[in-house]
């Protein structure tokens, strides 16, 4: 009995799936990837917000930038909901979690690069530890400090890091690029590979070709952030946005649209995808992803403390999604 309840454990221990958050460092720390030339990484906000910057995209392509720019992913890093929601993360999880990782580390707050930090700023791979744990530190303040100045001076510094154009257009472009590295690092990735010639100019910093990536249109490339367990991860032990969107929309409805299809609709004025990234947070989006139906019938109700009938209303309410998910999700 004991040798089969033993068999039974280590059948169990060896199908535990190590995630993606495992990747290693260079010094064998267990908390996200981090670019094999250690030469290239940094070790300021300054440095790292310079990497390839992308205002120089907006020198040619105007009307894409000033649509990423006012959208939610060109903010993902320091607005106050995503600030609180990893001091939540932060102080409620890693900082109580004593266990062990798969290499034998502990836990702690620097787990919050792996976790959180490559999807909201992807540049974070060419982070220093020492800049991994600054921009923490710099999150709890930010969060959390009684000063508000030094609330605002952290919120000011997180702000500039963001998602920008080069980490959908070269580091999440290529299946696996982020993790293993892969995707050119001088290029830029399109759909169609194709280089806008009126728009085009060779003195682009940083960036010496263009290449295509059919990958960029697959819902499974949104994933990548929407969903970020790796595949070895059975989904009914990882629900997530990409889960629901898999199994509720297109498993059970039969549903054939991409994520691209709702959230980068093609633009009339620019003939190209739009990079609004409409969402939650647009209203007329969100109101067309709900059908809101509403019967009332006046009634009355007895108040046994006043020995009285009080008026009332009674409700049917009959909310419809049409979303290619469930709501609400993120």
């Amino acid at each position: 009995m004991r040798s089969i309840l033993s068999l039974v454990l280590l059948m169990a221990l060896a199908m535990v799936p190590i995630t993606a958050d495992a990747s290693a460092s260079a010094d064998g720390k267990a908390h996200g990837p981090t670019v094999n030339d250690q030469t290239q990484l940094v070790s300021t906000i300054d440095e790292l917000a310079k990497m390839f910057n992308s205002d120089q995209c907006g020198e040619c392509h105007e009307e894409i930038f000033e649509q990423w720019k006012h959208s939610g992913k060109a903010h993902a890093f320091s607005t106050e909901r995503v600030l609180q929601t990893w001091r939540t993360f932060i102080r409620q999880g890693l900082e109580k979690e004593q266990k062990k990782d798969w290499s034998g580390s502990h836990v702690n707050k620097m787990s919050l690069k792996s976790h959180c930090l490559w999807c909201h700023e992807p540049r974070i791979k060419y982070a220093t530890d020492e800049l991994v744990a600054e921009i923490i530190e710099k999150i709890l303040t930010a969060a959390e400090d009684p000063d508000k100045a030094k609330r605002e001076a952290a919120v000011s510094e997180l702000s500039k890091l963001s998602l920008n154009c080069y980490g959908c257009h070269n580091m999440f472009a290529v299946k696996d690029g982020y993790w293993g590295n892969k995707p050119v690092v001088d290029a830029i990735y399109g759909p169609t590979g194709e280089v806008d010639q009126e728009n085009h100019r060779d003195n682009v910093e940083g960036i010496n070709q263009t290449l295509k990536s059919e990958y960029l249109t697959e819902s499974k490339y949104c994933a990548r952030c929407h969903h970020g367990c790796p595949d070895s991860v059975p989904f009914w032990q990882c629900r997530t946005l990409y889960t629901s969107y898999l199994e509720n929309y297109k498993a059970n409805t039969g549903g054939d649209k991409r994520c691209q299809d709702c959230h980068m609709p093609m633009d009339p004025e620019i003939e190209m995808a739009s990079h609004r990234f409409p969402g939650v947070h647009d209203k007329q989006f969100f109101g067309d992803a709900l059908d809101l139906n509403i019967e009332a019938e006046v009634s009355h109700f007895i108040n046994n403390y006043e020995n009285e009938l009080t008026p009332a209303l009674c409700l049917n309410v009959v909310l419809t999604s049409n979303s290619g998910h469930g709501l609400p999700n993120g």
